[in-house]
Parts: structure tokens; sequence; C-alpha cells
């Protein structure tokens, strides 16, 4: 029989096998072609970019020299610059943080001296004030503010009006702005004083208020309790101690009472005693018998 010749073409050729990629984030397998559609649906690919857009960015200053980078705070403003010190958690020389609070929010080291927290620059004004609102915003004496009008008046009639004349008239905001610029040489020297003022106002308030308090603490005790610590100027703030010492008040009074010292109780003996507690009543009643006798 005749052999028949096998047509090549008549068998089916092998696929080729087709490339795969990994997704790096679920690990499952996809086509070259298919792992971009995917990744575009990937849950886990998503969860991922969520989680690095959330994570906080950090900001690295390039600072070729350090004296370079002392000029170049120099330039800045002491609010840009307390600004700076809470981001890096620096500490710069130059820098005063307590000054910030008196500033206005325009970031020009300029002293909010109106209503709002505002300057002069924002929120302009061309009214006048009198110097009891002068001394309290601008931190003014009352010899700035005499100094301020009689530079008005001056500039305007040519005349220097008598000092108590001065007082009494009223000012521009512009001219008092000015006049402090001038006597303190810079904004942060004025605000300076603006911030040495309220420190010094906040201090009082708060002394008064202890002083109050105490008051009616002691008076809750005894009024003759209180007259008494008055009398003997024991200035004492700690409620323990008022208390103690009350208490030894009771106790060395209603003896001297039994023992006719009744009218002794404002002697040294007593009020050592009474401030103190060093010894014990019958040492008091001993040394003031020794001293009537």
């Amino acid at each position: 029989m005749a052999k028949h010749s096998i047509d090549q073409s008549d068998v089916p050729q092998a696929k080729a096998a087709k490339l795969t990629s990994v997704c790096v984030y679920c690990t499952k397998g996809f086509t070259t072609r298919g792992i971009p559609r995917h990744q575009k649906k990937c849950a886990k690919k998503l969860a991922h970019d969520r989680a690095e857009a959330r994570k906080t960015r950090s900001y690295k200053f390039c600072i070729i020299n350090e004296s370079v980078y002392e000029v170049i705070l120099s330039f800045l403003s002491n609010q840009t610059l307390t600004k700076m010190q809470m981001i890096t958690g620096d500490h710069y020389q130059q820098c005063e943080p307590d000054l910030a609070r008196y500033c206005c929010k325009c970031e020009n080291d300029n002293p909010t001296i109106r209503a709002r927290a505002c300057c002069l620059r924002c929120k302009p004004k061309t009214g006048s004030t009198v110097i009891k609102e002068a001394k309290l915003r601008y931190g003014m004496t009352d010899k700035d503010y005499r100094g301020a009008v009689g530079r008005e008046f001056k500039a305007r009639l040519g005349i220097m009006p008598d000092v108590d004349f001065l007082g009494r008239e009223r000012c521009h905001w512009s001219t008092l702005e000015q006049y402090m610029l001038d006597k303190c040489g810079s904004k942060l020297a004025w605000l300076r004083i603006l911030f040495k003022k309220d420190v010094k106002k906040k201090k009082a308030l708060a002394t008064r208020l202890q002083t109050e308090n105490r008051r009616y603490f002691v008076e809750a005790l005894s009024p003759a309790f209180a007259d008494y610590l008055s009398s003997i100027r024991f200035r004492e703030y700690d409620k323990d101690v008022l208390r103690q010492s009350y208490q030894r008040y009771v106790e060395l009074k209603a003896k001297l009472g039994e023992c006719g010292f009744r009218r002794h109780m404002d002697s040294a003996p007593c009020k050592k005693f009474i401030k103190t507690g060093k010894g014990n009543i019958e040492d008091v009643v001993r040394a003031i018998a020794c001293k009537t006798a």
C-alpha cells in the first residue's frame, strides 16, 4: 500500500502560554493585560492607598549652612517663628512666643489695639479715644498719653497746651500708635510692654481673688477669729493651716477665760502659739501668769 504523507498543516499547533503577573497587594495572578485593570478595583490596593494618604507628611528643609539659616530666620516675624517652633520642635533664640498672643492675625507682629484682636492695618479707624482706653489697649502711662496729645496739638496748631488739659483731651488712634512706636523703637519692644502690663494685671487679679477667698473662708469659721488674725497680721492662705490656727484659737481662748486672762489674747505668747502651734496651752498660760504676777 502506498504510504500517505501526513500534512503538517492538519496537526493542531500547541497554544503559547500567556504571560502572567501577580498583584503585589492581594497576591492573585493575572495576565499582563489584566493586571492594570485589576489594580483599579483591588480592595487591598485601595485600602493601602487610603492609609498612605492619611499618613502625616513630614517636610525636610534643606539648609546649606547654619549661618545662612540664621540669616533666613532673621527675616521672619516673631509670629512666623513661633509657628515654625511649634511645627519643627526646635527652639529659636530670637523667638518670643509669649508675645504672639498680643499680635494681630495679619502675621506682621502688629499689636491688637482694636476690638476683636485686630490692628489698625486690618481694621483702620480714623476716630479718637480717651486716656482710659489708651492705657488699656496701648499700654500707655498718663505721661505717654499727654505726650501723644501734645504732639498732635503742636503739629496741628503749633502750640503746647497745659498739662492738665492734655490729659482730658481725646487723641487719634494713629497718633497714639506712632507715639508708642517712636518711644519703644520697634513693634516687639512695644509688645513686651503690653505683655508685662498684662502679666502684672493678671497677678494682681489672682492676688485679689486669693485674698477675697481667704477672707470669706476665715469669716465663715468665725468673724471674731477673722478680726483677731487681722490684728496680729497673720497672712497665711493655706486653708488647712488656718483651720488648725482656728482650733488653737478656740482652745486657748477658752483656757484663758477659765484662768481670767481673756484680755491677754494679743500677748506675744498667744500670737506665737496660734501662728505656729509650738508648745502647748499650759506653757502659754504659765508665761502670761508670770508676766502679770
